[in-house]
Parts: C-alpha cells; structure tokens; sequence
C-alpha cells in the first residue's frame, strides 16, 4: 500500500507512544460488561471486562471481578491507519483529528 507522508508521520508518533492512552469514553452494555478502548505501546486494542458478581462463602458476601476479554487488536499499519481514520477524532491531536475529518462520510 502507498503511504502518503502524513501517513508515515502518524505511524511513526504511534510506535514512539505518542498517542498512547484511553481512546474515548468507557461505556457499559445492556448486560453490564464494561467496554474501552485503548492504545499502548502504539497497538489500539478494545476490551470487554464482563460484569462481577458476589457470593455467600459461609460467613461474608465475596466480590470478584468479571472476566477481560480482547474484542479488536489493530497490528498491521494498514489496519492502524484505518483504526485512526474510524475513531481519530475521539484522540485528543489535534494532526490525527485532521486526518480523521478528511473519511468523515459525506452527508
């Protein structure tokens, strides 16, 4: 694929940890799971953390965690460049808010 000079900046501040950090807001499903995305170590990768629960042990109520899941991983520079082109402009950059604005459909 031919990479434009933009194109190659925005990977090069990804795999220098640039643009590491939360990627919009978390949200909750119908079902209660917790669900983020994220961009660490110039990889975004979106999670699902399933709701907790608690149970009786005999003498207390015992909280524990709900399980992590791995929804999406974007690896390739392709498949991050599309990652950026989809939700760029929830990362607070302004050259990525740019490059997003230019695939924002047409109305």
């Amino acid at each position: 694929m031919k990479m434009t000079s933009e194109e190659r900046e925005l990977l090069k501040r990804m795999d220098a940890g640039e643009l590491d950090g939360m990627v919009g807001d978390m949200f909750q499903t119908d079902g209660g799971s917790t669900v983020w995305t994220i961009i660490k170590n110039g990889i975004p990768v979106r999670f699902k953390q399933g709701p907790g629960g608690k149970f009786f042990n005999g003498k207390e109520n015992e909280r524990y965690e709900g399980v992590l899941h791995t929804l999406a991983k974007w690896m390739t520079d392709e498949e991050r460049l599309d990652f950026l082109r989809k939700f760029g402009w929830l990362i607070h950059d302004a050259a990525v808010n740019a490059y997003s604005a230019k695939f924002k459909p047409k109305k």
